[in-house]
């Protein structure tokens, strides 16, 4: 058992029953193999996981090599055709034929065949349990292999150095020194790590950037009884930084070493792949009951994706802090428009993540180093979370900044922050958090009174389209932040604060129908100096799902009626000045209304853009309607917003 596995004998392979019929025969832009954080999140850009090496998610290689020995033939069950330069060079393994590839929440599972009644099975496993974020933090991916019709068989596992550096010339033949191979003992288990022979940890930041610090591990293919398994890791030392203050993962918080952890999490595989099976049948039993088959293959794609752009660590005072990374856009670290969509995700699965995420934005805009009456954008770029990046330099003073606010999201930021404190308040019944910052929420909904109702030329999370004043859309937002402080402030025994700013959320309700009508096909415009157009309101999905009530059916009614007339073969455009959509936003206009036949408009459009785009990424969020071609954003965190219908339908039914 502690031995490296030589060969072992194979039973009938029991195959989990999953109840999504579609997922069979879908076809995954990209699928998930590692998914911890985003410096270790590697996937197949293929449905056959021997087309073409495994990659971290914006395309650079990362190859994990598996092969299997069959009744004393070797052929390769995942990576492509040329094996790594550090270890077998030269040396091409034939393929086993693909037979099917079904992706679950926490497992992707290929399987293969040689054609002659040898079938081999290759599950790909992170544990992201929400309840557990000791083990939900963890750097640690199981792999399972699993074989039937042959009498002896063998597994071997590598992976390569380029999942230790940023840079590929590192570990070619004629720089290969300044790499460091380690050999030792996980668990009783042979194991080993590679890494740069000199280590600096969080010694660059950026967008598309891989770790250039830490060690890749990997624990050998092990035989348990039918099966075989092994273990990929990543040590990274140190994780990021907050507030020039450097940051373990959560799993270090209280002094574990990584030898330790990686252990227990060896001891723990059984139990953790065991409680997994059960989280991927539960879970897409939840997903089904909302939107049938289609729509639970695209949330199982959807869960392990959105978590893996995230890092959970331990602040100084002993927090929990959660950070996203802004995946392919600039690579910002907490930024509020990313997690704003993120949310329904959050609230269904962790109230604990959901404070985590937003507690780094509090304690930046409480302290010096935020000089603005108004939300801020982000707290730096991955891994430094030291200070707002975007259109902010956050080592010049106040003075030296740029004047212009439009740039940075004023309205959008504001109202994306009171609407979340409100959302985790409604989650938890408490609103301690917003509690312990209403000097600094109460700039927020003044800000807001002042600006909101009718934005300026400003940005809002849908930046890339660019400036817009008088944005109908960002409008609702500041009506459902007013309702959400009002919210916060009942809950928090302010009662005529809280009577005040529901009354400004009532009485903005019509001016707004009145200076947003006119839209075409009879719904409501872009912009109110706009007439004959049209956007997607996403934002008025919270005066349902937090219960506000504050716009009349009508107004759902007609917008749902434009975006039946205006659909496209693979999703809903954003609005009506380009074809191109946001897997996110048309979920959330899928639940206004929480009318099935809404969610299935939707649902049948992404499913059919992401089972046929050419494009091989990780979901994409930002893509084209009309040809299913990628436009940008690829392995986004944005994309939890697939799971607003589950919100609205969870929240609804309590």
């Amino acid at each position: 058992m502690n031995k490296r596995m030589k060969k072992f004998c194979v039973s009938a392979m029991a195959v989990l029953s999953f109840a999504v019929s579609a997922s069979a025969a879908f076809r995954p832009p990209s699928v998930p193999v590692v998914s911890c954080d985003p410096f270790f999140s590697i996937w197949s850009p293929s449905e056959n996981p021997t087309d073409a090496d495994t990659e971290i998610w914006f395309g650079a290689k990362q190859p994990i090599r598996v092969y299997v020995t069959l009744d004393g033939v070797k052929y390769r069950i995942m990576g492509g055709k040329a094996d790594l330069q550090w270890r077998d060079r030269g040396v091409d393994v034939p393929a086993l034929r693909f037979a099917g590839c079904e992706v679950r929440p926490l497992t992707s599972v290929f399987r293969l065949t040689d054609g002659f009644g040898r079938n081999v099975t290759l599950e790909c496993m992170t544990p992201k349990f929400t309840d557990n974020l000791d083990v939900f933090s963890r750097p640690v991916a199981y792999f399972t292999v699993k074989a039937e019709g042959a009498k002896t068989v063998k597994v071997e596992a590598e992976i390569s150095p380029s999942l230790a550096t940023n840079n590929d010339s590192d570990w070619t033949p004629k720089d290969l020194w300044l790499m460091e191979r380690r050999d030792c003992e996980i668990a009783g288990f042979k194991a080993y790590c590679l890494g740069k022979r000199r280590q600096r940890a969080l010694s660059m930041c950026g967008d598309r950037v891989r770790c250039d610090w830490g060690w890749a591990w990997i624990v050998n293919p092990v035989s348990e009884g039918s099966e075989a398994w092994f273990a990929v890791a990543y040590d990274d030392i140190v994780s990021l930084e907050f507030l020039d203050e450097e940051c373990p993962a959560w799993w270090r918080r209280n002094g574990m070493g990584f030898t330790e952890m990686l252990s227990a999490a060896v001891r723990e595989r059984k139990a953790l792949k065991e409680k997994a099976d059960v989280f991927d049948r539960d879970f897409a039993a939840r997903a089904e009951k909302v939107g049938g088959p289609r729509y639970t293959t695209l949330a199982s794609l959807a869960y392990r994706q959105s978590f893996a752009a995230c890092k959970l660590v331990k602040a100084k005072d002993g927090r929990a802090l959660y950070f996203s990374k802004e995946n392919s856009s600039n690579g910002s670290i907490g930024t509020v428009d990313v997690f704003y969509p993120q949310l329904p995700l959050l609230l269904l699965m962790s109230p604990e993540l959901t404070r985590a995420t937003l507690e780094p934005i509090m304690i930046y805009a409480a302290s010096d180093r935020w000089p603005y009456p108004y939300a801020p954008h982000d707290v730096g770029t991955y891994p430094w979370a030291n200070g707002q990046t975007y259109n902010f330099n956050p080592k010049l003073p106040a003075s030296a900044q740029k004047k212009d606010d439009s740039a940075r999201m004023p309205v959008e930021e504001c109202g994306n922050m009171l609407i979340c404190l409100c959302a985790l308040a409604e989650r938890t019944g408490d609103a301690s958090l917003a509690g312990q910052h209403w000097d600094v929420v109460t700039k927020w909904v003044e800000y807001l009174e002042k600006f909101g109702f009718d934005p300026g030329n400003q940005l809002c999370t849908d930046d890339f389209a660019g400036h817009l004043a008088h944005n109908a859309n960002l409008s609702i937002k500041s009506i459902m932040a007013f309702a959400s402080y009002s919210r916060l402030a009942e809950r928090l025994g302010k009662a005529d604060v809280s009577s005040k700013y529901m009354r400004i959320a009532k009485e903005a309700v019509p001016k707004w129908l009145e200076a947003a009508k006119g839209g075409a096909h009879g719904g409501y415009r872009l912009a109110f100096d706009k007439p004959d157009t049209w956007s997607l309101k996403y934002n008025l999905v919270w005066d349902r799902v937090l219960g506000f009530g504050l716009f009349p059916k009508e107004v759902a009614d007609s917008e749902m009626a434009v975006y039946r007339k205006v659909v496209r073969p693979f999703g809903l455009p954003l609005d009506s000045r380009s074809e191109y959509g946001k897997v996110d936003w048309s979920f959330w206009v899928a639940s206004l209304r929480g009318e099935r036949a809404d969610l299935d408009l939707v649902t049948d459009a992404i499913y059919r853009y992401a089972d046929e785009t050419p494009d091989r990424h990780p979901f994409p969020d930002w893509h084209w309607t009309n040809n299913s071609r990628v436009r940008g954003f690829l392995g986004r965190s944005v994309i939890g917003g697939l799971f607003m219908p589950m919100l609205a339908y969870e929240w609804s039914v309590k």
